[in-house]
């Protein structure tokens, strides 16, 4: 008897995860990297202290960062590569090459080094990452997590994603990006699974997009960076009047509900904007506006490491600088990592992970699952 060749087992990962990429999230990431550069724009030249109150800032920093971390975990969902120690390799040199090499040229280019020394500006640099270019590191970390949770799921199943993030939660520290990663990993790991499991997911795709619909306008119209809405902050006493301040789990811990509900609220908003946006954009109200979006998103990187430093060079008063500096930052590092980056192979290396010229953005009639 002639034995059936086993397919190969790319296949048996999942059938979702061996379809080809959707590149509606190239157009959702060239959205996503707009609203960073225009929320760093409102943050820089509405005058101080007032772009807090300022309503698209506080309806732009509501989100964006977290869009930005699902779109990475959704995009890593197309993967076929092992989540081994070589695909960590590949992201490494992919994401932490650029932080460090952005991180030591401004370390020039700003003249840090007439106020303090290299030594000591690396070491803050490792301690806090986000006097650089934070989210390049921490989507590292979240590359590392999701390669640990692939491999511990062999013995816990979808359980292995829930132990990660509890244990990364449960971390003493805030420092070397654990701070970070512990907000930002929850919506990675949810881009994740919901594009690697979209064929059975894809029934409840509607109602759940409905529903962020209705509530991302009630929760974002309280949201605001610094404090909890007066709601939240209100709930606290309720729950010490009615004995509900915690929850015993046996005799082993106690859990503070009002902190469970703080943190409740503060994934529901930015989960609820991101689903509106996915809605809104998928009523595709323009191709042109579609094309527009995805031609950024094959940018996005060469955006987010230079855009920042360009925003200096806006004009005119308080909102005609938010405006030039806006236009003038995107301009300036788009034609930079088209022209000149992305063209010099040691430069694209060092700076870009190795990113070439992209491909041009192909959009089919009806956007893929």
């Amino acid at each position: 008897m002639v034995k059936t060749k086993k397919p190969a087992r790319v296949a048996d990962v999942s059938s979702s995860a061996a379809k080809e990429y959707n590149p509606y999230l190239d157009v959702l990431k060239g959205f996503t990297i707009l609203l960073v550069v225009l929320g760093h724009s409102l943050q820089s030249f509405v005058p101080k202290g007032a772009f807090d109150q300022n309503i698209l800032f506080r309806i732009i920093y509501s989100f964006h960062m977290p869009l930005f971390m699902f779109l990475a975990g959704a995009a890593g969902a197309y993967s076929l590569r092992p989540m081994n120690w070589k695909f960590l390799q590949r992201k490494f040199y992919m994401l932490v090459i650029p932080f460090a090499a952005w991180a030591i040229l401004d370390y020039f280019l700003d003249s840090t080094y007439q106020q303090e020394l290299f030594k000591t500006y690396i070491h803050k640099l490792i301690l806090s990452p986000d006097y650089g270019l934070w989210f390049l590191w921490i989507l590292f970390l979240n590359f590392c997590a999701l390669a640990l949770i692939k491999q511990l799921q062999r013995w816990f199943k979808l359980y292995a994603y829930l132990i990660v993030w509890l244990v990364i939660y449960a971390l003493p520290t805030g420092s070397y990006g654990i701070g970070l990663m512990k907000w930002h990993l929850p919506f990675f790991l949810i881009g994740y699974l919901i594009y690697f499991y979209r064929d059975s997911l894809a029934k409840y795709r509607k109602p759940v997009l409905i529903l962020c619909a209705v509530t991302a306008p009630l929760l974002v119209a309280s949201w605001h960076r610094l404090y909890y809405p007066s709601f939240v902050v209100k709930l606290s006493p309720r729950l010490v009047g009615h004995g509900l301040q915690t929850i015993t789990i046996g005799n082993i811990s106690s859990i503070d509900t009002y902190s469970v509900f703080v943190l409740a609220y503060t994934y529901l908003v930015p989960l609820s904007m991101i689903g509106l946006v996915y809605w809104l954009l998928q009523l595709r109200p323009s191709t042109k506006l579609w094309k527009f979006f995805g031609f950024f998103g094959l940018y996005t990187l060469d955006i987010y490491v230079m855009s920042f430093s360009f925003l200096k060079y806006s004009f005119g008063g308080p909102w005609m600088r938010v405006v030039s500096g806006f236009v003038i930052a995107t301009a300036l590092s788009l034609a930079i990592g088209i022209f000149i980056l992305r063209r010099v192979p040691i430069l694209s290396t060092i700076f870009l992970g190795g990113r070439s010229t992209p491909k041009a953005l192909t959009l089919k009639q009806k956007p893929a699952k």
